[in-house]
């Protein structure tokens, strides 16, 4: 029997009746609804140019019967690593990992040639719209990397309060040299989290450096500066599993945001996240015996009868089930209709 799909205000109605705490954990469908045609990954794929690669861009995927950057990363890398395994081409094997990351990079170049150029692109209704509804929230955790999210959190004088720390200060009151990242910055408790890095997120020394327009102007121009240079963001574009986690541990920035997520307690609402299987290092935070978080609600765009809605759905009931099987605390499920929660327009 299909589950009873609510409205985004009987959700949060409900949400609120039931726990003090509410965060959510937006996926790439909050970016696709503010533009499907930009931020698809059919239209990447399509605008992509991916220079430097061995093969044809169609060709690669049409193959691979993907458009799904990550997928194509982790067919080529697990090619490359079966090859070698079983003596093969070895020169094959390392054109097909110097593929991957041709398309990995090619994923970052795409989004800032695609990407609206500040945030002034941004009307004012659209990001109304935004702030309205990420006001519900008091945590806000991504797997996006685009500037979507800290372009509306940071655009005051429109709409309601939404909490915008992101554990970015200056060094120390006398050194404004950089904007870097702290794990205890003197602003308070970080608020948003980019769980899989982002487009204004660099690597400089040892430190994590925020792109600001205040200091760097155009973020998107900066951005494709950096990227002339060979100079990429802190971006988890890596197709499987354990390089995901590989590449999070590798990053302070990373695996705090992971811990912290968690840590998350009371009420999460799930918004435009597919729930593939590339998620489970996330989702499995949720159903483990250790999380607090009580109840979920989670967004289905479009036909809850759709194949990959039935999917979610399926989903998100096992994570119920496998919390009661770990001995967990009850997790309850509820699911909403995304697009009743008109996040970017009425």
């Amino acid at each position: 029997m299909p589950p009873r799909i609510l409205s985004f205000d009987e959700a949060l109605l409900d949400a609120r009746r039931k726990s003090s705490q509410r965060s959510i954990l937006l996926g790439n469908g909050f970016s696709i609804g503010y533009n499907p045609s930009i931020f698809s990954y059919d239209s990447l794929a399509d605008e992509a140019e991916l220079a430097g690669l061995s093969v044809a861009k169609p060709a690669l995927f049409d193959a691979l019967k993907s458009s799904n950057f990550e997928a194509v990363i982790d067919k080529l890398n697990a090619s490359s690593s079966l090859l070698t395994l079983y003596n093969g081409d070895r020169e094959l094997a390392a054109t097909m990992a110097a593929d991957a990351i041709v398309v990995r990079n090619g994923l970052a170049d795409v989004l800032a040639n695609r990407h609206p150029v500040n945030a002034q692109g941004l009307s004012d209704e659209e990001v109304l719209h935004a702030r309205t509804f990420l006001s519900n929230f008091r945590q806000f955790y991504t797997l996006s990397y685009d500037l979507l999210l800290y372009w509306v959190v940071t655009r005051t004088g429109v709409g309601p309060y939404v909490h915008m720390r992101d554990g970015f200060e200056w060094p120390a009151w006398n050194d404004r040299s950089a904007l870097i990242w702290k794990s205890k910055p003197t602003q308070g408790r970080q608020r948003v989290f980019f769980l899989h890095g982002a487009l204004h997120l660099f690597i400089r020394g040892k430190k994590l450096e925020k792109l600001s327009y205040r200091e760097h102007g155009s973020l998107v121009g900066e951005l494709r500066s950096r990227l002339d240079d060979d100079n990429y963001p802190l971006v988890v574009t890596e197709g499987s599993r354990p390089e995901k986690e590989a590449r999070i541990e590798r990053s302070g920035y990373l695996r705090f945001g992971l811990r912290r997520f968690a840590a998350t307690e009371g009420a999460l609402f799930i918004h435009g996240v597919s729930m593939n299987p590339n998620d489970d290092h996330i989702l499995e935070l949720i159903e483990s015996d250790s999380s607090r978080v009580s109840a979920i609600y989670v967004g289905v765009h479009g036909d809850p009868a759709s194949p990959d809605n039935r999917r979610l759905i399926e989903r998100a009931k096992e994570m119920k089930n496998h919390r009661r099987t770990v001995g967990g605390e009850a997790l309850r499920v509820r699911f909403y209709d995304s697009d009743s929660a008109r996040v970017w327009r009425g």
